[in-house]
């Protein structure tokens, strides 16, 4: 056995030869309810500089294309240096005493780290390959951006209060001005990410206010367009900000319509679920009386 390998794998190794079962099977079940506690930033960046080298033969991959390594017990047994390296330049520029804590791991494939709410997922395989996740806890997808929309499209999005939503939307349109108004005020693209914040939206009786906040952030407060801009380019944004605002409201329908076809067609009370139900009424109910008896 390798004099670097930590006790998890050798445990895991042990129960493979045993059982016969996968070893990186076994391995998540030696780790399960054992899993380390809080670290310092400092200490995985201190190892990186003294750790000796990890030893053991990688399960995973061929010996010619694994990652140099070392052993780092807070995180569970080996990672690789670059990786270690590039998740702490995500980090800065938090201080050397700033906590993280290991959320899980899957053997030598991957794990899961938790700093101040952010989550990355590091791969083990590989060198220089750490990506930012959802922040809700245990989710396996990524955000819809990093840095203004930290929540996955595929759930968690919905399930953040208005304003919240309204503080994305904001972040999001400022982000987009600051890159593309250069070249033109008129010509700044909410994109993707921003049809996802109104179909959120909508899922929270929030779809107005998101729509201003997307708009105005992105463009220019309505009421300020003429005292900002002049002539042709004064006329250019407002027109940008009038097609964005009717498309946003495309972009509501269907959100509601894709709701409204999960639902099954029906709310909870049995009525039929209508279009305009009201701006606060949930698009999976039938009316605000439904949706309170119902806890929305």
């Amino acid at each position: 056995m390798p004099r670097h390998q930590n006790t998890a794998a050798q445990r895991a190794r042990q129960a493979q030869r045993e059982t016969g079962g996968k070893y990186t099977a076994e391995l998540r079940k030696t780790q399960a309810g054992n899993r380390p506690g809080p670290f310092t930033l400092g200490q995985p960046l201190t190892a990186c500089g003294t750790a000796p080298d990890w030893t053991g033969e990688n399960p995973v991959v061929a010996p010619e294309w694994a990652p140099e390594m070392f052993d780092f017990a807070p995180l569970g047994g080996p990672v690789p240096y670059s990786t270690v390296l590039l998740l702490l330049d995500l980090l800065a520029p938090a201080s050397r005493s700033t906590e993280l804590e290991l959320e899980s791991r899957n053997g030598f494939h991957s794990l899961i780290v938790a700093c101040d709410g952010r989550r990355f997922e590091i791969v083990l395989a590989q060198d220089d390959y750490v990506t930012e996740q959802c922040r809700v806890p245990g989710c396996e997808f990524s955000p819809v951006s990093t840095h203004s929309i930290p929540y996955c499209a595929q759930r968690h999005l919905a399930e953040r209060p208005e304003d919240e939503l309204v503080d994305m939307a904001t972040e999001w349109g400022n982000a987009q001005h600051q890159e593309f108004s250069a070249q033109s005020p008129a010509a700044v693209p909410l994109g993707e990410e921003g049809d996802h914040l109104i179909a959120a939206a909508v899922a929270q009786c929030a779809f107005f206010p998101v729509q201003a906040a997307l708009i105005a952030s992105a463009y220019e407060r309505p009421d300020m367009v003429d005292v900002v801009y002049f002539g042709e380019q004064a006329v250019a944004v407002q027109y940008a900000m009038d097609t964005e605002y009717f498309r946003l409201m495309r972009v509501a329908e269907a959100a509601r319509t894709r709701i409204q076809k999960l639902a099954g067609g029906r709310c909870a009370c049995g009525a039929a679920l209508q279009i305009g139900a009201g701006p606060k009424v949930p698009p999976q109910f039938c009316s605000a009386a439904c949706a309170t008896a119902a806890g929305r």
